[in-house]
């Protein structure tokens, strides 16, 4: 073979071998992040408003709104993700007559601070500003290490209710399984079956807690990662949660009356 062309074969060869190479690892990550989609603070796909709000201790918390109403469903992400791993389900309930609220955590997304700290003090700002727009009932739903976090803060706190979506028993210097020893409002636990530690981890703070609904769904995925293959059942549970534990009728009345 001439020079010429045998130098085109192995160019063609590794070429092919990078493609190769490249492929096995999928296509290129998309950044979903919200700072990515609210560059300049403009609005992203299916969110009806960006807000930041500021915690007790300065930190800047970067939200988006979902829907309208008095009754506030404020969501929080697992460690690793961001709030919009609950667009899906947040637009899904803002239609079903709830304002919702997903918020990154201090140090995701654009929020400032250190990452994994003080989560309560996140939590304890959202329910204020939920507040303060005129919400008279709070529902709180977290995923892994937000569950942990709703858990602890909903004993604390006067909401109507808690959900959590394979929390471990602790994360950090938080504790569900002595949060939930003095919770006297309802708790849903959702988990894997195969998600294995944090499977037990469930058992464990439904034996510790007064009132619990529990479901468990197939698979090992963790998390709001639970939602790709098991959306509907899901949703469904989530907004049957939230409906059972808020009163419009009670909204009603207090309207009426004042």
């Amino acid at each position: 073979m001439k020079p010429f062309l045998l130098g085109i074969v192995i160019l063609g060869i590794a070429f092919m071998t990078v493609t190769a190479c490249a492929s096995d690892d999928g296509p290129p990550a998309v950044d979903l992040s919200l700072s990515s989609l609210n560059e300049g603070h403009t609005e992203a796909p299916d969110v009806d408003e960006i807000i930041r709000f500021r915690t007790e201790d300065s930190e800047d918390l970067w939200g988006s709104v979902f829907g309208s109403g008095e009754i506030a469903v404020i969501l929080t992400h697992m460690r690793g993700r961001d709030q919009t791993s609950w667009f899906p389900f947040a637009r899904f309930i803002g239609e079903s007559g709830y304002k919702v609220l997903t918020f990154d955590f201090r140090g995701y997304g654009k929020s400032s601070g250190v990452k994994d700290t003080r989560m309560d003090r996140d939590l304890e700002a959202a329910i204020a500003y939920m507040r303060a727009k005129g919400a008279k009932q709070v529902i709180l739903i977290g995923a892994s290490m937000g569950g942990t976090a709703v858990i602890e803060l909903a004993s604390e706190s006067q909401v109507q209710g808690v959900a959590a979506l394979s929390p471990p028993a602790e994360f950090g210097r938080i504790n569900a399984l002595i949060a939930v020893e003095s919770m006297v409002i309802p708790l849903l636990l959702i988990v894997a079956e195969k998600d294995s530690q944090y499977y037990s981890d469930a058992r464990k703070i439904e034996s510790a807690a007064a009132a619990t609904q529990f479901l468990v769904v197939e698979g090992q995925e963790h998390g709001t990662n639970m939602l790709v293959d098991h959306r509907n059942e899901i949703f469904a549970n989530l907004l049957a949660f939230v409906d059972r534990w808020t009163d419009d009728r009670l909204l009603t009345t207090v309207q009426t009356e004042s």
